[in-house]
């Protein structure tokens, strides 16, 4: 599958994330190039869970670039993004309509 882009809105601002699947039910998400970190979908459509960044990375990038940036700091971490997030892959893949 290849690799397309979302947009979500947080704090009333509309943000691309371009999202990478990794097979059908993990989707790894970034924000202008930064890793945000993995969405997890069931076959539904629906949020399994999340993982961030750094914790996909632990311990290999400690000051990893996502979590300097405002828009993107905490975006894997808030359920309401992930929530999103999920949605709008959903959509994408036209599991939702």
């Amino acid at each position: 599958m290849d690799p397309f882009n979302i947009v979500v809105v947080r704090a009333g601002k509309q943000l691309g994330l371009n999202t990478h699947p990794k097979n059908q039910s993990e989707y790894m998400v970034l924000f202008e190039g930064s890793l945000v970190g993995e969405v997890l979908l069931n076959e539904q459509g629906k949020v399994l869970g999340a993982v961030s960044a750094s914790e996909l990375l632990e311990g290999d990038y400690p000051d990893y670039p996502c979590d300097v940036s405002l828009d993107c700091e905490g975006l894997i971490s808030e359920n309401i993004m992930v929530d999103q997030i999920g949605r709008e892959i959903s959509r994408a893949l036209g599991l939702l309509r």
